[in-house]
């Protein structure tokens, strides 16, 4: 049976001290309840005529603004007070009954129409600059607002009386109620305490002495002695887990202290192998570094423009000028944040060297959007892309191709996109790619361009380290239809 589980146990004795608490609550509410329902009334009414009170003064206010400037600002809030002014008295009692404030209700309705009335025919002679007939409309509005406000003070008149009357019965009972609310609650509070000590005891006995042996298991005492209940409940059982489970553990935490004696071993051997893989691939890294002497190649390619300008070879020295600044903005750490200007005065040069070099044979298209030059972007993301489609879009198409670069602001997302219509790629190998991108696959830059390092891989893979995952990239491409690269980058925060 349920009764005698933990669970049933602690469900009864849950229940009975519930029904005793629901019992004095109960009570408690109803008596309150009863007592402040008079209470509710007065603060309802005397909430209704304060709201009037105040839109009757502010339309008033905003009318004679309008009829002293004719100002649209008075006459939009003349509109808006007046409004709800007949809203709020629409609420008023418009019954005859046999009630002293619901019949001045009546009349103070009455009024506030007439007033409105009277308002609203001001505003047409004002409008229509008939002075008299606005006059007298204002005056006459004017009366019905001051025996409206007068009506309003003998209603809260009444209601006050009345609040007075009901604070007295108030007063007279609220002790007796309290009073017997604090019995009620303090007789309901000491028998549930006493049963839930009587319970608590007959319940967490065995499971402290479990919770005892259990933390015995843990500094490693699995001797400790441990008496199994004879009861069938939750506790009994296990009680008598725990101890099978204790033998078993002990057995085999020998046999994990060997097996963890290798495991070390091995653990060493492996942090030593990674250790002397990251010194390999940083000896790496170093020797592609200093390949090539940067100050040394741009002073050298210095000299040649100077010396092409002096035998008058300009397209030379516009040749080397050009290599020069590309290779320049290149061999800079690729990790950098620069402006999209500069990633497109980066792709107009490259794409200045690829003319020279195929001719008309392929067609570059850069279309920009001036505001998104001052966007900040990682450096070296759109000439890879450019490459990319150059040599491996349409290197086999003999009639040539086209290469589109677009950069333009999307709201607060800049898009860098290029597209070119050359062999495509299909679905297994743009999902390969953006899988690669997204992992450590291609993650670093610091392998000369010429070698591939800085491709469409590390192109996802830079975007999304320099935006903290706001960034993007997207490919779409079908085989054959050519493939377009779009890149969305956070307007603010890249970096």
């Amino acid at each position: 049976m349920i009764l005698g589980t933990v669970r049933g146990k602690i469900i009864a004795n849950s229940a009975l001290i519930l029904f005793i608490l629901s019992l004095t609550t109960l009570y408690s509410g109803f008596a309150s309840l009863e007592l402040t329902r008079s209470v509710e009334l007065l603060f309802r009414s005397n909430q209704k005529m304060e709201s009037l009170r105040n839109l009757l003064a502010s339309t008033e206010g905003s009318l004679a603004g309008y009829l002293t400037t004719k100002s649209s600002d008075s006459l939009k809030d003349y509109i808006r007070f007046s409004t709800r002014l007949a809203d709020e008295a629409r609420g008023l009692n418009r019954e005859i009954v046999q009630d002293e404030s619901l019949l001045m209700q009546r009349d103070l309705g009455g009024l506030v129409d007439s007033y409105l009335e009277d308002a609203e025919a001001s505003v047409a002679a004002k409008r229509g600059r008939d002075v008299a007939a606005y006059t007298m409309r204002y005056e006459s509005s004017e009366a019905s607002a001051e025996l409206s406000r007068f009506l309003i003070e003998k209603i809260d008149g009444i209601f006050l009386s009345s609040s007075l009357t009901a604070y007295s019965g108030f007063s007279t009972q609220i002790s007796a109620v309290i009073l017997s609310n604090a019995a009620l609650v303090v007789a309901a509070n000491l028998l549930g305490l006493m049963l839930l000590v009587r319970y608590s005891y007959k319940l967490t006995g065995p499971i402290s002495r479990l919770a005892e042996a259990a933390r015995a298991v843990g500094r490693g005492e699995y001797g400790y002695e441990l008496h199994v209940p004879d009861s069938a409940d939750e506790v009994g059982t296990m009680t008598a887990a725990f101890t099978g489970m204790r033998e078993s553990v002990r057995l085999a935490f020998e046999e994990l202290k060997s097996k963890a004696e290798v495991e070390r071993r091995l653990m060493e051997e492996r942090m030593r192998v990674l250790e002397l893989d990251h010194r390999l691939k940083d000896a790496e890294l170093l020797a592609l570094q200093t390949q090539i002497n940067p100050h040394f190649l741009f002073n050298t390619l210095a000299a040649g423009m100077q010396l092409a300008l002096t035998e008058d070879a300009d397209r030379t020295a516009d040749f080397l000028d050009n290599l020069a600044a590309f290779i320049r903005y290149v061999l800079k750490p690729p990790a950098r944040s620069v402006r999209v200007s500069d990633e497109i005065e980066c792709i107009e040069r490259y794409i200045w060297l690829l003319r020279l070099r195929f001719g008309e044979r392929y067609r570059f298209l850069v279309t920009v959007d001036e505001a998104a030059l001052s966007v900040e972007t990682p450096a070296l993301l759109l000439q890879p892309l450019v490459e990319n489609a150059v040599a491996h879009g349409l290197r086999d198409r003999e009639e040539g191709g086209e290469v589109r670069v677009s950069v333009r602001l999307e709201g607060e997302v800049a898009l860098l996109s290029v597209e070119d219509s050359g062999e495509g790629m299909s679905r297994d190998e743009i999902e390969r790619v953006m899988r690669e991108g997204s992992g450590d696959e291609g993650a670093g830059g610091g392998a000369p361009l010429w070698e591939g390092g800085i491709g469409l891989r590390s192109v996802i893979r830079r975007v999304s380290l320099a935006t903290g995952g706001r960034g993007r990239v997207e490919i779409e491409s079908e085989p054959g239809a050519g493939t377009g690269v779009r890149i969305y980058l956070p307007a603010r925060g890249v970096g």
